[in-house]
């Protein structure tokens, strides 16, 4: 067996900025050890048979991405854990349970990776504020659902999560019920309504039209001081959406990038001693 870095080769794979075909993927392996095209398809699929990688299909084409049919760590705290796999988390860590399906939120893509990590950090590393008793949190557009599973496990007392595509409202449901949440959270088939709900923290992980569209509805639902995840958005267009907020009151706190995604949180009150 060739020996090789598996860091640097997985690095290669989860710092591009594009789908890698497995193809393009071997060739950048050869590239980045010097090896043959051979040798760097011979790793790539001692990787595949450990289950650190898997093979995606979408729109005709087959990729390499990360695989998420084991627990996979994806931020200080959070697993992403199929229903059927052994548990990794440690006793900090908590377990969130999505199985594969047709629904966005699986892990694959950086904004939910970002709105994961945001949710950590604003709640559990160490926590940037308070939780009210009986705080409330909404997920707009919930997929799989696991923004929504994610703020109860973090603390939130209860969540409404909306979506209006059936499949997602389906599986969103199903996986709510595999973490033992459904007595706190509501998956709701719906686009999220105009409503006298004061929510002390909303995510939301839509594209940049979208989320500037829906400014008003989330400053009149968010609690005074409430928390705001944003992610959804590309690089390009995160100054702009971030000025559109601070103009309607909101503080930016926190802000990272992945794959030329953005992620954000924003309050309507500044918070200093902010992690690195």
């Amino acid at each position: 067996m060739i020996q090789f870095n598996r860091d640097v080769v997985l690095d290669i794979l989860y710092e591009s900025e594009t789908r890698l075909t497995a193809r393009a993927y071997i060739h950048q392996i050869a590239a980045g050890l010097s090896i043959s095209f051979n040798a760097a398809k011979k790793i790539l699929k001692s990787l595949v048979d450990d289950q650190e990688l898997a093979y995606q299909d979408l729109y005709g084409a087959t990729y390499v991405t990360q695989n998420f049919l084991k627990p996979v760590r994806v931020t200080d705290h959070f697993f992403l854990k199929p229903s059927n796999r052994e548990s990794l988390a440690g006793p900090n860590d908590l377990d969130i349970l999505i199985d594969p399906g047709i629904s966005f939120g699986s892990g694959h893509h950086p904004t939910t990776r970002l709105c994961l990590e945001a949710i950590d950090i604003v709640f559990l590393t160490p926590p940037l504020t308070a939780l009210p008793e009986h705080s409330m949190g909404a997920d707009i557009g919930t997929g799989s659902g696991v923004l929504a599973i994610a703020l109860c496990l973090a603390g939130i007392h209860r969540c409404n999560a909306w979506e209006i595509d059936p499949n997602a409202v389906n599986e969103a449901r199903k996986n709510v019920a595999a973490n033992h949440l459904a007595h706190r959270i509501s998956v709701i088939a719906d686009p999220m309504p105009v409503c006298n709900s004061r929510f002390s923290v909303i995510c939301a992980n839509l594209r940049f039209p979208t989320l500037k569209q829906l400014s008003n509805l989330i400053q009149t639902s968010l609690c005074p001081e409430g928390i705001l995840i944003l992610s959804g958005l590309r690089q390009w267009e995160k100054q702009e959406l971030i000025d559109h907020y601070t103009r309607s009151g909101f503080t930016l706190l926190w802000q990272r990038d992945e794959k030329n995604w953005s992620g954000l949180i924003m309050k309507q009150d500044k918070i200093t001693n902010l992690p690195e």
